[in-house]
């Protein structure tokens, strides 16, 4: 070798060397770009994983320049007397990687992301790491990365499932759908995973209740609901509720059970669901009848879904903002009709959707699914009653109509898990012995109904999460 010195460049697959004093940096170059490394000893060689991607120029016995070529990743090592390892360089040649960075820092300052990218041949795969305030930062740098260098971008949605007939109100909720494409891979992390819990009740009531309530509907509005604000007819009667600056679907579940007769209002299910932002939950109370369907010479049966269905749809937004979707269908079946053979029941449907913004904590109605029927009835003397003329005496005609309204209550609250199961009670039933069911022996108007213990009942009014 002489006085001279001599560097070598081999390509090979880099094994790493661990020393005192090595300095170690990583790079993330454009093609073209150069950056010097300087060491403190001499140098003997110099070793290269991928010289077309990244190489090096030797300036001094101190110092190198590794100049970037074309995308990909390139690893350098600098050695000196004694294969003792001075430096070490790992090279990420992107012309999008520092843009990608310096963009996102500006765009979001109060979140630290980093975007990495990792080749496959001429594909690159870019990787989003770091911490973001909420689930609306989240996406937006997702979409903004992947707005830039992203490929293969496709939409999918989260939306509540849809029935059997491929029919369902829930259908095109826009934030529910989000953009996802191949090479970009999302480990953006929040503080704490967002998660939604909605108090549903559906109430039938009648217009009598409504009057005995002094409720109206028409003057109930969302700003008045959310801000607070009066909601009320000129009587004033509304207050009986309770609901100064509001109110909530347990406060109205509880005047609903107050009155306690069936024919002004009655509870037909009250659903408590939570789910994670960005995801739908269902609820159905019912049942299915089968459907006979005639296919050519063959009969078939399918099965349709009745009842109380609920879907709901959540997403949190900056400052704890709630994006809500409702829809809510009520099924009876009403009677059938017949065809060749068979009987099809028929089904009287009452069905509604909304899409609406709120705050933690704050209640909402949906209301206005009107029905009504007329039902008549004849009552006579058995014989007397058939006589014409004088048997009008002894018949008594009536005709009743009957109108009803479903409502909606709702409330929404941010939750966080229990990190303890051990805090979490458990419902106790008190069980009646039989003697005492035949005897009626030792059975008060209390004990003729099992009863949850106060601690359920606190627990499931907050959604069945311990605080």
């Amino acid at each position: 070798m002489g006085t001279s010195m001599k560097y070598l460049k081999v390509v090979s697959v880099l094994m790493l060397f661990a020393g005192f004093g090595v300095k170690a940096s990583d790079y993330s170059l454009k093609p073209g770009q150069s950056r010097t490394i300087k060491v403190g000893s001499q140098i003997s060689t110099v070793f290269v994983s991928d010289p077309a991607v990244a190489d090096y120029q030797v300036i001094n016995d101190n110092s190198i320049v590794l100049y970037a070529k074309k995308p990909g990743i390139s690893t350098v090592t600098v050695y000196g007397s004694n294969s003792t390892t001075l430096a070490r360089a790992s090279v990420n040649v992107n012309p999008f990687v520092n843009d990608l960075s310096s963009r996102v820092a500006r765009a979001f300052p109060g979140s630290k992301v980093s975007i990495e990218a990792f080749y496959h041949g001429e594909k690159a795969t870019y990787i989003l790491n770091g911490m973001v305030p909420d689930e609306e930062t989240k996406e937006s740098v997702y979409s903004m990365v992947g707005s830039l260098v992203g490929e293969g971008g496709r939409e999918i949605s989260t939306e509540p499932p849809k029935d059997e007939d491929g029919d369902s109100s829930s259908t095109n909720i826009e934030f529910m759908y989000r953009k996802v494409y191949g090479n970009i891979i999302n480990r953006l992390q929040l503080p704490s995973s967002n998660q939604v819990n909605v108090k549903l009740t559906v109430v039938e009531v009648t217009k009598g209740f409504t009057d005995s309530l002094g409720i109206d509907w028409s003057s109930l509005t969302l700003n008045s609901i959310v801000n607070g604000g009066s909601a009320v007819n000129p009587t004033g009667t509304f207050n009986l509720l309770g609901l100064k600056g509001g109110f909530d679907a347990k406060n109205i579940s509880t005047v609903i059970q107050a009155v306690n007769n069936d024919s002004l209002a009655r509870v037909l299910a009250q659903p408590n669901l939570t789910v994670l932002s960005g995801e739908s939950a269902s609820f159905l109370v019912g049942g299915e009848i089968p459907i006979i369907v005639q296919n050519n010479d063959a009969a078939t049966v399918s099965y349709k879904e009745y009842g109380v269905r609920l879907n709901i749809a959540a997403k949190v937004e900056k400052k704890q903002r709630i994006k809500l979707f409702v829809s809510n269908e009520l099924s009876s079946v009403s009677g059938s009709y017949a065809f060749n053979e068979f009987q099809i029941p028929t089904l009287r449907t009452r069905k509604s959707s909304s899409t609406i913004e709120l705050s933690n904590g704050d209640s909402f109605v949906i209301g206005g699914l009107l029905s009504e029927e007329d039902r008549e009835s004849l009552t006579k003397i058995p014989f007397i009653g058939d006589i014409p003329v004088l048997g009008a005496l002894a018949r008594i005609a009536q005709t009743e109509r009957r109108k009803t309204e479903l409502v909606v209550f709702a409330t929404v609250n941010l939750v966080e898990p229990s990190s303890s199961q051990g805090d979490i009670p458990l419902p106790k039933f008190r069980r009646t012995p039989v003697e005492s069911l035949f005897t009626n022996v030792g059975m008060d108007g209390q004990l003729r109904e099992s009863r949850l213990s106060d601690n359920v009942v606190n627990f499931m009014s907050q959604g069945g999460f311990a605080k």
